[in-house]
């Protein structure tokens, strides 16, 4: 007998231990199994308003700023340091209604000018550093009539260089200052604009260099705001691109193969229709090409912001209407986060022209795809998110993007930040990111998912391209919500 049950043991004990696997089986996978889920969402045919991106009118015309996220600021030298060596902050900000900005939690758009043309002669640096240098030259062209210095002077590159660390340390006081476009030089800080109506005016490239290399030092690429170039390629290697002829046909195709998207032909693009975009097409804009080789993904649009003002050399209302078609594929292609100084009016910005230009600017996120499962081993509950870009952008900030996960009486049982950098999400691309929350027989009663993306500082939000969901006003999307089952 006892040789029987020494011969059966083993067999008894297998049996044994399936058993009790089947019945841990029939306590965790049941429970769990109902926690699978596959969601796929749909996209906004609105596009909604968000930070960092749209029209930037001028600061001073506050009536346009009514609506728009972003404001510009044209910082002339003469009224930044009106006497050597002290800063009129006080003045910029009044003149620029800057307090009243930050209070509508505004971002600006900033410029540092040192010749602003005008209809009489004058200048645009203050009187200390002319009487220092004086070996500038007053001009009267198709441009207007001004005064522009000599760049290559070395007492008003010393000047400068102090002038643009002093402005830098009053943007980087806190978040208001986004973007800083690399001014200075020539007619408005373009550094191209006039060379061929005053080609003496803008100095040579080695001269150009050092004041490059002042916006690289004021602006170091590891701080928040970033720095946008008018400058060559060869220049703008280190920084975003702006450009003041948004609309100007032949501008921009030169614009776009030169600098921008050198490896995407502008003049092949399929012209848009005027008639109108919802997000759907305009996904469908933004993808010029579904394979793309690895020199293509070094577009500069890809890696840093482009920017700038529409033509003045065509009206804002044929900009909004007659070549509607021509601006729409034009902002497209250079791949525009923002407009301005040069943009539509308080009234323009509210016609249907003015919309659609704003679907093809910056990024536009939503959330595609949720799918949910279970990790068995590390016990929790996956979400497995997919986020597209269907803008014509990236974001070029990683803001933080959150995960938060409610029970069914609404308290938050868990945050988490997802592991998603927000630059890489290219427009037409998809990137999926996993959130975790640790299993509770309570999620079974019924929880839901809420989704923010919130500045660092916390006071901005993005608002998800996400049909039918509104955030809150914390900025949360409660995109997900399971009863119980």
């Amino acid at each position: 007998m006892k040789t029987f049950i020494r011969k059966k043991l083993p067999f008894i004990m297998i049996i044994l231990q399936v058993i009790m696997i089947l019945g841990i089986l029939l306590y965790i996978v049941p429970g769990r199994y109902r926690l699978y889920d596959i969601v796929l969402y749909d996209a906004s045919e609105s596009v909604p308003a968000n930070p960092l991106i749209g029209y930037a009118p001028s600061a001073l015309e506050t009536e346009a700023c009514e609506n728009t996220d972003l404001v510009f600021i044209e910082v002339r030298f003469s009224e930044w340091e009106p006497q050597e060596g002290i800063f009129d902050t006080a003045s910029l900000e009044e003149k620029f209604h800057i307090a009243e900005y930050k209070e509508k939690n505004k971002l600006a758009v900033l410029r540092f000018v040192c010749d602003v043309p005008g209809e009489e002669g004058h200048m645009d640096i203050p009187d200390w550093l002319y009487r220092k240098t004086n070996d500038g030259q007053s001009y009267q062209d198709a441009s207007g009539a001004g005064y522009a210095p000599n760049y290559a002077n070395e007492d008003f590159i010393k000047a400068h260089k102090a002038a643009l660390e002093a402005l830098s340390s009053w943007c980087r006081q806190d978040s208001f200052v986004a973007y800083v476009e690399m001014g200075s030089v020539g007619h408005n800080g373009d550094w191209n604009a006039w060379a061929g109506v005053s080609p003496e005016l803008v100095p040579g490239e080695t001269v150009l260099e050092q004041y490059a290399a002042q916006y690289s030092q004021a602006f170091p690429r590891k701080g928040e705001i970033r720095v946008l170039s008018s400058g060559s390629e060869e220049l703008t290697k280190t920084s975003g691109s702006w450009r003041d002829f948004l609309g100007d046909h032949t501008q921009v195709s030169d614009w776009c193969r030169e600098t921008v998207a050198v490896h995407s032909s502008y003049d092949q693009e399929a012209p848009a229709e005027a008639g109108g975009t919802g997000a759907e097409s305009k996904a469908a804009d933004s993808l010029s090409k579904a394979d793309q080789t690895d020199e293509e993904n070094n577009d500069l649009w890809k890696k840093a912001p482009v920017g700038g003002g529409m033509t003045d050399s065509i009206s804002m209302g044929e900009l909004l209407m007659e070549k509607l078609s021509d601006t729409l594929k034009q902002s497209r292609s250079s791949h525009i986060s923002f407009i301005g100084p040069n943009c539509p009016d308080r009234d323009q910005q509210t016609t249907n022209g003015s919309e659609m230009i704003l679907r093809n600017v910056g990024y536009c996120i939503y959330l595609s795809r949720l799918q949910n499962t279970v990790d068995y081993i590390d016990d929790e509950l996956l979400f497995h998110f997919t986020f597209a870009n269907i803008g014509v952008a990236p974001l070029y900030w990683d803001w933080p993007v959150r995960m938060y996960v409610y029970d069914k009486g609404g308290s938050c049982i868990k945050e988490q930040i997802l592991d998603l950098k927000l630059s890489e999400l290219l427009p037409g691309k998809e990137i999926t990111t996993i959130g975790r929350v640790p299993y509770s027989r309570e999620l079974l009663k019924g929880y839901s998912i809420g989704i923010a993306i919130t500045s660092p500082d916390g006071t901005k939000h993005i608002t998800l391209a996400q049909k039918g969901v509104i955030p809150n006003q914390n900025g949360v999307h409660r995109i997900y919500k399971k009863v119980r089952y």
